[in-house]
């Protein structure tokens, strides 16, 4: 019998764990928002630069 509850025991904390494991994030979802990350940060540069542009031949 002492060996049926170990193992009862050995169960129920493994279910306990597993239970409280979160799930990663999806590693893509993290990649396509670091893509339109840079590419937003690109094209505000290159908007700077235009007006810097405009101003400087105005």
């Amino acid at each position: 019998m002492n060996d049926q509850e170990e193992k009862l025991r050995e169960l129920e904390r493994r279910i306990a764990v597993l239970e409280n494991y979160s799930r990663p994030s999806n590693p893509g979802k993290k990649l396509i928002w670091a893509m339109l990350g840079i590419i937003l940060a690109l094209f505000l540069v290159m908007f700077a630069i235009g007006v810097i542009q405009f101003v400087s031949n105005g």
